[in-house]
This record gives structure tokens, sequence and C-alpha cells, in this order.
């Protein structure tokens, strides 16, 4: 997939403007791109309107074309769609198209086949709710407009196989990265830290997380390892970063579990490093995680994780070593490992410590940027 050009052109295009795992993955990848290779300029398209992503992206300053195809697809207007992409990508001139996400996907990558663009990139992030035969149809005639589809862990790529029928050699795994120059970089641990509970001896657990229905991190399952630890007399506390409509259920079941004292609920953060650097370990539940940015940047700040053994977060942990892996959606099991790190704060140090030497050895994002640039062929550094 070589590029050509002294100047090459990379369009990005993106489902929805939410500040999910696949934006903050987009703006880590350009903001890199920009710092160590200023001569690729970028575009983006964002295909269902304004949102935190495109506030980002404009920081960057990087052009952003914002679109609103919502009554389209409503209308299920589909050659609509394909006819307006594909001007937007004919007129850009781009050298690379890259698609994140499903729409982007199965709509730009077409467009961008028929205008001639050779590297067609499509990223799979793991919507893992797009699973009805349609999707799966979609999903598996896509494949053939991608030069090829990178996902994100291991993990992902069985279930892309399994669920979609892409083929093998359509899928590269380039697990998510993050900056360490951007992320926590405002924070200082000379700073006191954040105060979440009365009690200065209270092992603070950190969960980060949509309170949706749809894309359901299970934070139940954290409470209830919560209340399960309090009946031991583990003194741990648990703040949620994150906002939906499953709140008011999760704030009913702290009081059943008699936990709302040791519970808090910290809505939509800006600052979810410094939240995180105040807490001593990082917890999470969703029983399949495509690969979790959150999970990375928790260890990136020195926090152990104690994670699901399943899904792809656990190809960042080494159990016993820098976090822990527990059965997934087994909260007893959850409790027993915070049991183990509230009970001996040496080990969690010692955790945290090898937590962010992996982040920085195996997940940073200049690597990962070198390794990509070099298989678009925008320059050579052995691609693989």
């Amino acid at each position: 997939m070589p590029v050509t050009g002294q100047n090459p052109l990379i369009l990005h295009i993106m489902d929805e403007s939410a500040l999910g795992g696949a934006g903050t993955h987009l703006v880590t990848m350009i903001r890199e791109t920009k710092r160590s290779h200023p001569q690729i300029r970028h575009k983006v398209i964002i295909l269902f309107g304004e949102g935190p992503v495109a506030k980002l992206v404009r920081t960057l300053d990087v052009p952003l074309d914002l679109l609103d195809i919502r009554e389209l697809v409503q209308k299920k207007s589909i050659l609509k769609i394909f006819f307006l992409l594909y001007r937007k990508i004919r007129d850009s001139g781009a050298d690379v198209v890259e698609a994140h996400l499903t729409w982007s996907r199965l709509l730009a990558l077409p467009a961008a086949f028929f205008v001639g663009v050779k590297t067609r990139i499509g990223y799979e992030q793991g919507d893992i709710y797009f699973n009805s035969l349609k999707w799966r149809i979609a999903n598996f005639v896509a494949q053939w407009f991608a030069s090829a589809i990178i996902v994100c862990s291991h993990e992902l790529k069985k279930w892309v196989i399994s669920t979609h029928g892409v083929l093998p050699g359509k899928l590269l795994v380039y697990h998510n990265c993050v900056d360490s120059r951007s992320f926590g970089a405002t924070v200082d641990i000379r700073t006191e830290k954040m105060r979440f509970f009365d009690s200065a001896e209270r092992v603070v657990v950190c969960a980060v997380g949509t309170l949706g229905h749809g894309v359901n991190k299970r934070m139940d399952v954290c409470i209830r390892a919560v209340a399960e630890a309090k009946k031991t007399g583990i003194d741990a506390g648990l703040v949620v970063c994150g906002y939906g409509p499953q709140q008011k259920d999760l704030e009913r079941l702290c009081r059943d579990e008699g936990v709302e004292d040791r519970v808090r609920f910290l809505g939509m953060r800006l600052d979810v490093d410094m939240v995180m650097a105040s807490c001593d370990l990082f917890c999470h539940a969703a029983p399949f995680e495509p690969f979790g940015i959150v999970c990375a940047e928790a260890m990136l700040l020195g926090l152990p994780a104690v994670v699901p053994s399943t899904g792809g977060m656990r190809e960042m942990i080494d159990d016993g070593v820098d976090g822990f892996l527990y059965p997934s959606l087994d909260h007893a099991a959850l409790a027993g490992k915070m049991e183990i790190l509230c009970l001996d704060p040496g080990l969690r140090k010692r955790m945290g410590s090898k937590a962010r030497e992996k982040i920085l050895r195996d997940f940073e994002v200049r690597p990962y940027m070198r390794r990509l640039l070099a298989r678009y062929g925008v320059f050579h550094d052995g691609g693989k």
C-alpha cells in the first residue's frame, strides 16, 4: 500500500463524536503524527454531528467536516450517503482513508474504493452489539473494499472472524495505544490527592465507563464487590467516572447493598487522569471489552488493574505481576482480588510500578504510529 507524494493526506472518517475509546484513539493518533511527521496532512469527517471528539480535533488544528446523516440513515437513503461520501473523499484528494467504527467502515470504504484511493483502512474497535444477520452480512461484504482491517486485540480478531466471517488475512492486530506525553501530563504526584471519602484510610477503587444499557460496563458487579469486601471488614470505596440511564438503578443497588457511603458517582469528567491518579487501584467488569484504553491509562498512572479474564483487556495484564484477572461477572472473585490489594499497600505500589513500565514499553503511541505509517508506506520502518 505505497503512498506517494511529499505531503500525503490521511482522511479520518469517524461515526460518532462521542468521546469513547475509538474517539480517544483517533485523537491520540493524529496528535502523535503531527508531532513526529509534520509533513503528513490530516482531515477529519464526522458522520453524526458535533460532540467532544470534534472539539478535541479543533484543538489539533486539523480541518474538520461535520456531517449529520441521521435523517438519511432513518430514511435508509444509503445511495445518497454513498454519493455524499464519494464526493467528499474525491474532493479531499486523500492518499489514505481511515474509517473508524461501523458506519464509517461500511459506508466510507466502498466510496473510497470507487474513488480510487489505494490505501483504505477499516478500524474495528468492537461494536459487538451490531451482530444481527443484517450487520453480519454488511460486514462480510464490506471487507472486500478494505485494504486491511485493524482490530485492537487478538480476542476481537477471533470475534470478527467468527461473527462476521471476515477473512483472517484481512485483519491486523494493533493494540490500541496511549500517549504518555498527553494523558496524565498534568498530574503531579506532589499535589494532594482528591478526597472522595471522609476516611483517609479507605482504599479507593476507580471504575470508568458509560452507565448505559446497550454498552453495559456492568458497574453493578463492581458495586457488589465493594459490598462483598465490606462483609469481611475491608474498607474499600468505589468512585465511578461516567454517566448514563443506569445511574439511578445503580444508586438504588448501593442502598440495597448498604454501601451508599462507599460509592461516589462523579459523572462525566474532563479530568479523568486526575481522578485516577487520586485512586489506589483500577477495576473493570464488562464481560467482553475489545481492548480498554481506560485500563491502559490507569496502568500508565501507576494503578494495578483488576479486570475480567475475558476479552482483550486481559492482553495487557500479567496476572499477579501488574494486576489481577478474575472470572467474568464473578463479583465475589473481584472482591477477593480487591481485598488482597487493599490489605497490602506495598503490593499495590509494586504492581502499579510494573503496570506503568508495561504500558510505556508495549502500548505507547510512538512505536504504534511508526508501525502503522510504515504499513501505509508513508515511511519505512519495517512495517511489522
